[in-house]
């Protein structure tokens, strides 16, 4: 880690995150029934991303932070989706959807999903060579 560069170390905080991210939801979609094989896919999909951006020193990799972003964007977003039967039954305080879970966990495996984004992101602007 110490002769990484600022994107590199950016990009594997990401995919630490996003690995996380997935774990957690993992867990959420176990316990609830709302597992998504796609969202799970994308999210697996942008730890891989991530990690070679971060331990790859090689031409090949260097766009894979732009679409680890890409991927947990669209994770997010279609988690989002899957995920509005809880919103509408709780923040409305009915039973209309007969969702499963809380807000709780959905709130933070998006934050998670953003925080993972934003180091994505912020990757992206910085030098993958080291200082």
């Amino acid at each position: 880690m110490k002769g990484k560069s600022i994107s590199a170390k950016l990009s594997l905080a990401a995919a630490a995150i996003t690995l996380i991210t997935l774990i957690v939801f993992v867990i959420y979609g176990a316990i609830y029934s709302y597992l998504d094989s796609v969202v799970i896919l994308a999210l697996a999909l942008g730890v891989v991303c991530a990690a070679a951006y971060g331990l790859v020193n090689h031409k090949a990799v260097e766009f894979l932070n732009l679409v680890q972003v890409l991927l947990v964007s669209y994770g997010v977003g279609l988690f989002f989706l899957n995920s509005y039967p809880v919103w509408a039954d709780r923040l409305n305080n009915i039973t209309m959807y007969g969702a499963r879970g809380s807000l709780v966990p959905v709130v933070a495996i998006i934050l998670l999903c953003f925080a993972a984004a934003i180091l994505g992101i912020a990757s992206c602007f910085t030098r993958k060579e080291a200082a």
